[in-house]
Parts: structure tokens; C-alpha cells; sequence
């Protein structure tokens, strides 16, 4: 059974063009630490940085007409955020308060780095969760909550009833908490039903 995370990233920009948010959430998801890394290069600054690189998938969003006509994505993407990036620092080098601001955010990167590296370690025991779940639950949160399908397009991709998919959802949510309540970790928890929401 294929899901979005398997298509291939020209299949994935076609389905963009059709203004697919799924397609797009998926190609995000496999390029932002690329751009986010490529970045801060330039800025110096992980808040800063992350702007930048929103900006970035933004401007995919906007033109999402266009790409299939672009070969080498990842590298297009690149160049959108150099293009950024630089025209960022040169309004910097000629606004006094803008460059107050990219000195002010590069001194609060490094406790941004560890709680970054926190974060991280708090997907990854989010992930292990997910991954304890039987089988069959374990595919229904992930069609649900990772790809975004509706209940009732997991229950027909499946060919099972809604109210089975809302049961083996609850039922996944009740073991993830569970799990990450015996870790102590209480902002998972937060990080856990903000991701539910999506």
C-alpha cells in the first residue's frame, strides 16, 4: 500500500500543481532541515532563519504552477533561499534596527540549539510511540494524522467502516499519551496534541 511519503518527488510536485496540501505538507517535510541548515549559513540565527526558510516554502506554494517544470528541486530550492537569504542582509546592512535584530537573535542561538536538540529527542520518543502501536492502528494514525486523510478516506483506502478508524484512533491515542506519560516527558504531551490538530 503506497502512502504520500513514498511517492516520488516528481509525482509529488505534480500533485502540487493541483494545489494538493498533502503533497506539499510531505515535500516540506523532507526538505525544511535542508533549507533550515542552508539558512543559517547565511543569518546566523536559528529565529531568523526559520523565517527565512517558511519564506522559502511559501514562495513553492505560490508557484506551484511552475514546477514541473524544475529538474532539481532540492537545488531550487537552494537558490530561493540564497536569493532571500542575500537580499535579507543587504536591507540589514542599510536598516540600523534590522541589524539590532539579527545581532539580538544570534545571541540567543546557542540556548535556541539546545532546546532544539530537546525537541528532537522529543519526536523521537513521540515516533518510538507511534511505532509500538499493532499494525493496523499503527496505519490508521498514520493515514490520519501524519497524511491527513479524513476518517472516512482512510476507511475506504482500507475498506473498513469510519467508526472502526475513529476506534482504532482513540485507541492509538490512548497508548501514545500513556507511553510518553511513563517517559515524565510532559512537554511531549504538548508537542503530541499539537500534532493531532493538524
Amino acid at each position: 500500500m503506497q502512502t504520500f511519503s513514498e511517492y516520488s518527488e516528481e509525482e509529488l510536485l505534480s500533485l502540487l500543481t493541483e494545489s494538493n496540501r498533502t503533497a506539499f505538507k510531505q515535500l516540506y517535510v523532507s526538505n525544511y532541515r535542508v533549507v533550515f541548515g542552508y539558512a543559517l549559513k547565511f543569518i546566523k540565527s536559528i529565529p531568523l532563519a526559520e523565517d527565512i526558510t517558511q519564506e522559502v516554502f511559501l514562495k513553492i506554494w505560490e508557484n506551484r504552477e511552475t514546477l514541473p517544470e524544475i529538474r532539481h528541486f532540492k537545488s531550487y530550492l537552494l537558490a530561493i533561499c540564497k536569493n532571500i537569504s542575500l537580499n535579507f542582509l543587504a536591507r540589514a546592512s542599510r536598516d540600523i534596527k534590522l541589524r539590532e535584530q539579527i545581532v539580538r537573535a544570534a545571541e540567543q542561538s546557542h540556548e535556541d540549539t539546545e532546546h532544539g536538540l530537546q525537541l528532537e529527542a522529543y519526536e523521537t520518543l513521540l515516533q518510538e510511540a507511534i511505532e509500538l502501536l499493532p499494525p493496523q492502528r499503527r496505519l490508521i494514525f498514520k493515514l490520519c494524522k501524519i497524511e491527513g486523510k479524513s476518517y472516512m478516506e482512510a476507511a475506504l483506502q482500507l475498506g473498513i467502516g469510519a467508526g472502526t478508524v475513529n476506534d482504532h484512533i482513540v485507541k492509538g491515542t490512548r497508548s501514545i499519551v500513556a507511553y510518553l506519560k511513563k517517559h515524565n516527558i510532559t512537554l511531549v504531551l504538548a508537542i503530541f496534541w499539537h500534532f493531532l490538530k493538524c
